[in-house]
């Protein structure tokens, strides 16, 4: 309890060996000094990773912003997590433990860069809301969220996803309208929006090849449908 009243943790500049505890992540108000100590390392496979809670909650931790120790993206699928209900999920397996890889987690690739280049989360129980902390992966190339029970909108930060080539958000509860930011997306190639309460237009882009079924919505169009739906 004592702790947890701490303002600052000075262990600069010392010999300090093996992994930063995870405990200090729930020292939210204290500033956090380890610089200095070369033999410190991440619990698994001598990483360079800090703990997830500490590279989150604590951003007075003087590695927050040190992109190996603490990797954003890492933080970004962490939002997600919590947005999405990850705690109801069907398999979670390695999300959001304080040390592993998020290129570990289930559904989550990574190429050789160490950036999230596909999300593949259908039909695991997701629900909440899709975070907008997805626009700030902005290597990914596809997202595929389908048989899920997401609600809320479509993020207009969807726009920062510049590399994205598959959208595939069909059959959850999601409703509003299909964010303009869309267009931005100039590598789409496949847009599945249907089995939800979407409305509007995908922004024309280049098919490259593809047929009209690649962009799916029941409202607005293109559709699923021949007649393209209104949805109040």
């Amino acid at each position: 309890g004592g702790l947890l009243r701490l303002r600052m943790l000075d262990l600069t500049n010392n010999t300090l060996t093996g992994s930063i505890p995870s405990v200090l992540g729930a020292l939210v108000s204290a500033a956090i000094r380890v610089h200095g100590n070369d033999m410190i390392r991440g619990k698994n496979k001598n990483d360079m990773i800090a703990p997830l809670s500490l590279c989150s909650n604590v951003p007075e931790f003087d590695l927050f912003n040190d992109t190996t120790w603490c990797p954003p993206e890492r933080n970004a699928l962490r939002t997600f997590y919590n947005e999405a209900k990850g705690e109801e999920w069907i398999n979670a397996t390695g999300w959001v433990d304080e040390f592993n890889s998020h290129c570990e987690w289930r559904g989550v690739e990574c190429n050789s860069a160490g950036k999230i280049v596909t999300l593949l989360l259908n039909n695991s129980g997701l629900s909440g809301k899709i975070s907008d902390s997805i626009g700030n992966l902005t290597s990914l190339e596809t997202i595929d969220l389908r048989d899920n029970n997401l609600k809320g909108s479509i993020t207009r930060r969807i726009g920062n996803l510049l590399n994205l080539s598959s959208f595939l958000v069909s059959y959850n509860e999601i409703t509003g309208v299909i964010p303009d930011e869309v267009a931005d997306l100039s590598k789409l190639k496949l847009f599945h929006g249907h089995g939800n309460r979407l409305h509007g237009t995908v922004p024309p882009l280049s098919m490259k090849g593809q047929t009209k079924s690649s962009f799916i919505a029941d409202c607005g169009s293109p559709s699923v449908f021949d007649i393209p739906l209104d949805c109040p």
